[in-house]
Formats: structure tokens, C-alpha cells, sequence
């Protein structure tokens, strides 16, 4: 069960979702989530990430894959990098959930 896994086996850190409308219309996006192996053997990590708005409706999900992190090893990942300018505002106000994680 996730709860089990952000538990024991993986600390996940999400940091700050940045944003910033580019020429062209593009969206410079991109938010680091660190994924810290707890565990005291290698192991790898599935993590599922969702952006939300204040009701909860989903906007978007992005998925973070960490694999064979030695014992107490972190790594920083990217994600969100690709927001359309249909989510641009509700990605502004986004809350952020962990949806699942699992180790492997």
C-alpha cells in the first residue's frame, strides 16, 4: 500500500512548481520532487503525482521513476514540464497530491 512505502521504504519531496509563459505562446514549467531510498538495500520507485484544483478535480498527473537507488540515496527528478496553456491558470492554484507509490 502506498501509505506503507512513503512510510518505510521512500521519502518523497515535492518542491515548487514553477511556471512562466515563454514566447510563442510555450510554457516553461517544471517542479523537482526528490525521491530518498529509506531502505537499506537498492531498490527502485514508482511515485504518482497529481495536480489538483481546490475542489479536487484532477488537472493532470506526472510520474516519477527511480530506479536502483543504493541504500539512503536521494535523486531529484522533474516533472510538470509540459503544462498547456489550457492549464496554465488552474496549474497556477494547483494543489499537489502523492497518488501512489510503490518499490520494487
Amino acid at each position: 500500500a502506498t501509505e506503507e512505502v512513503l512510510g518505510n521504504d521512500v521519502d518523497v519531496q515535492l518542491g515548487d512548481l514553477t511556471l512562466k509563459k515563454g514566447s510563442y505562446g510555450t510554457i516553461d514549467s517544471s517542479m523537482p520532487v526528490t525521491v530518498t531510498n529509506l531502505t537499506d538495500e537498492q531498490a527502485s520507485f514508482q511515485i504518482t503525482i497529481e495536480a489538483v484544483t481546490a475542489d479536487g478535480a484532477r488537472i493532470m498527473q506526472d510520474y516519477v521513476y527511480a530506479t536502483n537507488l543504493s541504500a539512503g540515496q536521494s535523486q531529484t527528478f522533474k516533472i510538470f514540464t509540459f503544462v498547456s496553456s489550457d492549464d496554465y491558470e488552474a496549474m497556477k492554484a494547483a494543489k499537489f497530491n502523492i497518488v501512489s507509490a510503490s518499490v520494487y
